[in-house]
């Protein structure tokens, strides 16, 4: 089977190539490069998080003058606005937003979109969406060519969700070099916690955080020296993914998971990611000659969800359930699908939505979501 015209090998072996890019941040231009001739294509890469002190803009077949110029027109490019709140991974072009026309009368495409070559119908999505970082992915198709076909935006899609991936990994690890041993004892001060295994789920190497998560052993666990969980079958869907991770494995590609905690608290989040080859091999005198196959990833969502919704509360007046609900229609879906995650009636997300448009000056949901990203 092939994937927009790569073998299913081609595009295992880009997949990894974006994870060994989430570790060392000098390989995301050849990367992007290769992304560039798999789609056919011309990638523009962007993250900005000040907090981590990361922020990236790349684009190896564009020109770099002409990619400076668009943050000049941020104020009044007519695109930016348009995809906020979309889910992390999901595919969305112009015209899921505005009609060619619309688009083709403005400014912006007349003075930056239309000189730079680039036909009206680009594939994008979300690379995260925080309240204080934003990152994109953007393929422009060149416009002397046919428009994406299926295949291009199948293999668009798939290759998202990796580099999704990728970013928050790079965000975690971000200016940590975690082939030494004196920077691996640095990732104790993440509060993530981060696990390196073998392809048995064995652990190497154990953070702070990873450590006191596994201690409480509310549920993630080590037993019979390999990674687990409490409930058995989480432990099996945890120790698969980390499997499926080995260098033995032509089919690198982990994956995500919610761990369940008994007590009724927030799940966690795991993310279990290979390893390149070649990051393994120059961590290998760290471990007396293992060879890594996985890191696994583990995020507690309850202090950063107590921080959001303490400072909303504050900041709008809302009460702690306004605050939640403002928080999760953020992710997007509107407030049918929001009222459905969290549980609620429509009718409950309908009063919701009025108590919060009033108290936050608003009056449209993408007016509320803009407001929220920007704090």
């Amino acid at each position: 089977m092939r994937t927009g015209g790569l073998s299913d090998d081609a595009v295992l072996d880009l997949v990894g190539a974006i994870y060994d890019a989430a570790l060392e941040q000098g390989r995301w231009s050849s990367v992007l490069e290769r992304v560039d001739d798999a789609i056919g294509g011309r990638v523009l890469f962007g993250v900005y998080d000040p907090a981590n002190g990361l922020s990236s803009l790349l684009s190896p077949r564009i020109d770099p003058a002409r990619v400076q110029d668009l943050l000049g027109w941020a104020p009044r490019n007519p695109l930016l606005p348009l995809g906020i709140g979309r889910t992390p991974g999901e595919v969305f072009t112009i015209g899921d937003f505005i009609s060619r026309e619309q688009f083709t009368s403005s400014d912006f495409y007349n003075e930056w979109w239309q000189p730079a070559g680039f036909d009206t119908e680009p594939l994008t999505t979300n690379l995260l969406v925080d309240h204080n970082a934003t990152g994109i992915l953007t393929s422009h198709r060149p416009s002397h060519l046919s428009p994406f076909d299926d295949r291009q935006r199948r293999l668009f899609a798939t290759l998202a969700q990796h580099l999704v991936r990728a970013v928050a990994i790079q965000r975690r690890t971000h200016q940590l070099d975690i082939t030494g041993r004196a920077a691996l004892a640095g990732l104790d001060g993440l509060d993530q916690g981060f696990v390196l295994v073998d392809a048995l789920a064995r652990p190497v190497f154990t953070n702070r955080r990873a450590r006191e998560l596994i201690e409480i052993g509310e549920s993630i666990v080590v037993e019979d020296g390999a990674l687990s969980a409490v409930g058995a079958e989480d432990g099996r869907c945890l120790q698969a993914l980390i499997g499926s991770c080995s260098l033995n494995n032509p089919d690198r590609i982990g994956g995500e998971m919610s761990l369940q905690r008994p007590s009724g608290r927030l799940p966690l989040h795991v993310q279990v990611t290979p390893v390149g080859s070649e990051w393994s091999e120059n961590a290998v005198p760290l471990a007396s000659g293992w060879r890594s196959s996985a890191m696994v990833l583990i995020t507690d969502p309850e202090p950063a969800a107590r921080a959001e919704l303490d400072a909303l509360r504050e900041r709008y007046g809302l009460t702690r359930a306004e605050a939640a609900f403002a928080l999760e229609i953020v992710k997007g879906g509107g407030r049918k699908a929001t009222a459905e995650r969290l549980g609620i009636a429509d009718g409950t997300a309908r009063s919701h939505l009025s108590k919060i448009f009033d108290k936050t000056g608003v009056s449209r949901q993408a007016e509320l979501v803009r407001l929220l990203l920007q704090k």
